[in-house]
This record gives C-alpha cells, sequence and structure tokens, in this order.
C-alpha cells in the first residue's frame, strides 16, 4: 500500500496579543523579583546599622553600649525568624565582644 503524504500544518502566526502577553509576564517577573530583593535588602540594612554601632562602640572601648547595640542587632535577627543567618553572625559579634572584655 502507498503511503499518503501528510500536508504540512502552517506555524501557528505570533499573534501581536501573544506577544504582549509574554512580555508583561516577563515584566511581572522581573518586577516581584525586584520587590522581593528590596525587602530583604531592608531587613538586613537595620541589623547591619546595629552591628556596625556595636563595632564602632567596641572599636572606642565603649563595651557597655556594644553589647546594647549587638543586642538590638540580635532581637532584630530574631524577628526574621529563627532560622535566620543573621542570629549566628550576631552571636560571633557579641562573642567577640566578652573576648576583648575577658582580656
Amino acid at each position: 500500500m502507498a503511503r499518503r503524504k501528510r500536508k504540512k500544518k502552517a506555524p501557528k502566526k505570533k499573534t501581536a496579543k501573544t506577544a504582549h502577553m509574554k512580555a508583561v509576564v516577563f515584566i511581572a517577573v522581573i518586577f516581584l523579583a525586584i520587590m522581593g530583593l528590596l525587602h530583604l535588602s531592608s531587613e538586613d540594612r537595620f541589623w547591619q546599622k546595629y552591628i556596625d554601632a556595636g563595632n564602632q562602640a567596641l572599636a572606642r572601648g565603649n563595651y557597655e553600649w556594644a553589647n546594647k547595640m549587638y543586642r538590638q542587632a540580635l532581637q532584630h535577627a530574631r524577628q526574621n525568624g529563627k532560622d535566620s543567618p543573621l542570629i549566628a553572625k550576631t552571636q560571633a559579634h557579641i562573642k567577640r565582644l566578652e573576648k576583648v572584655r575577658n582580656h
């Protein structure tokens, strides 16, 4: 038996509507990614200000203020969740303060 040749289907034409939808989805994804990064960076920014203040106080020898700033940073880190990596970083700063105080 002879085989029948299949007619090739014409490729679907891209309409302006589908191209527009792809662009809108792409822009929405980018927007959400940027907003997520801004949210995360703002959370770390407040923590970093406390750490920086504690480091400056430690360098001046003002151990009480350094301790207060590190404790504020720890409190802020805990607000981000108990699994936040900022907690461990803050505890390292507190341990360093205790070492300096004890020497």
